[in-house]
């Protein structure tokens, strides 16, 4: 089964809590805070992977956790740092922000990796906070939340040379006569329904990658038939090989219905090298053959004549194929990363009702969420961290008075001039 779209939720681990302990040793006169730091969380991860051509794993399981971290001990010890999870993906998968199908990212080199989400960091045990004028804290911090998220993911095949043309006009007896694959033919319109890649061999010359695109009709670029699902998988090709049955009716008006399409779903797909390739030359009679150069001349393109089911013409074809290909950078373009995974921290005031307003900011509430407020001396801790930040000035610039309630993550706090 060929899998090229789903959507999986992916989390990442919490950061362990940091510890609040004290040494306590027979010889060791006031041991003072020895609690270790928390583990971090561990992250979640795509990671590419030559051997996998299909999202089929990504479809049949859609949730991805990665471990919390572990909790800090006394002496010091920190906590184990949660495992990441790597999901295996094929090259050429694009990650996309399902709220507004924006490109987050993508996977284009076999190993290379990118981080989904990150796991959270490990809370700070006592240790941390010790000073000259805090002998003995008690007070620690509890790990960070870990990520999640929901996200989608787009197979777009990575291919020299794509076979494009309406349905049942040989691409895929094309693609068995010049490759080393062998996929399913017959004699009717869409026996293809995925692509199929097959290599082409060179003497002195790389391998190729070649693409056998199923079919496209009338309306494709607007979602008729399979024809986003279709279309994807030709974003990459570098070359085209535009294959035209002229037993389906006039040959030229198909070539020019093709096109018509690649232009409607992507106006940079016409700027790409097209080999135009008429096939089954065997079903023509001799004025057939002329009438259609004719027609393509009188338009400055020259088309290769072939058979593809009687080996007439290939080797013309790969002559073609290999005299543009070589000249083409093998560089894969990547997409345009249109989103980051981190989005820039925004601090917010929102009015709720009168007198009560709700604070939001990624880091300040992820901080209040990492605060134990049963520890006496968190709120002191907690006072540091908003003069620090000058939230307090905030608050006030934007109408906040003393005795109205504010909001933050899932605690609230009344605020004091």
């Amino acid at each position: 089964m060929f899998v090229d779209y789903t959507k999986i939720k992916v989390k990442s681990g919490k950061g362990g809590d940091g510890a609040s302990t004290f040494r306590r040793e027979k010889y060791v006169p006031r041991g003072g805070p020895d609690g270790g730091d928390g583990g971090n969380g561990g992250s979640v991860f795509a990671i590419g992977d030559k051997k996998i051509n299909t999202l089929l794993d990504l479809y049949y399981k859609k949730i991805y956790v990665a471990e919390d971290g572990g909790r800090g001990m006394g002496s010091n010890k920190h906590g184990k740092k949660g495992e990441d999870v790597y999901i295996k993906v094929p090259l050429g998968t694009v990650v996309k922000d399902p709220s507004d199908n924006s490109v987050l990212g993508e996977i284009i080199n076999d190993g290379e990796k990118l981080l989904l989400v990150k796991g959270g960091k490990g809370g700070r045990g006592n240790a941390r906070f010790k000073s000259s004028t805090r002998q003995a804290p008690r007070f620690y911090e509890k790990g960070e939340p870990g990520e999640e998220k929901e996200l989608i993911f787009e197979l777009k095949i990575i291919a020299d040379a794509g076979i494009i043309g309406k349905a049942n006009a040989g691409k895929s007896t094309l693609l068995s006569r010049i490759s080393n694959t062998h996929p399913k033919i017959a004699d009717y319109p869409f026996t293809t329904l995925v692509p199929v890649l097959g290599i082409v061999r060179f003497i002195d010359f790389r391998d190729v990658v070649v693409a056998d695109i199923p079919g496209l009709i009338e309306g494709a670029s607007k979602g008729k038939g399979l024809g986003f699902e279709f279309l994807r998988h030709i974003e990459r090709a570098r070359i085209f090989i535009h294959l035209v049955d002229p037993t389906q009716g006039d040959a030229f008006e198909n070539y020019k219905m093709i096109n018509k399409e690649l232009e409607a779903y992507d106006k940079k797909l016409l700027k790409k090298p097209q080999i135009v390739v008429i096939n089954k030359i065997d079903l023509l009679k001799e004025d057939e053959i002329k009438k259609i150069k004719t027609e393509f001349k009188k338009k400055k393109i020259t088309p290769v004549f072939i058979s593809a089911k009687e080996n007439i013409g290939l080797e013309e074809l790969l002559n073609k194929l290999y005299n543009i290909i070589k000249d083409i950078p093998v560089e894969i373009p990547r997409e345009e990363i249109q989103k980051s995974f981190e989005e820039k921290d925004k601090l917010e005031l929102v009015k709720i009702e009168e007198n009560i307003f709700q604070l939001k900011s990624k880091k300040i509430e992820k901080y209040v969420a990492m605060l134990d407020f049963n520890n006496i001396e968190t709120l002191s801790v907690f006072r540091k961290f908003l003069n620090k930040n000058k939230i307090d000035d905030f608050l006030k610039a934007n109408g906040v008075k003393s005795g109205d309630i504010v909001v933050i993550g899932n605690k609230d706090f009344i605020f004091e001039e």
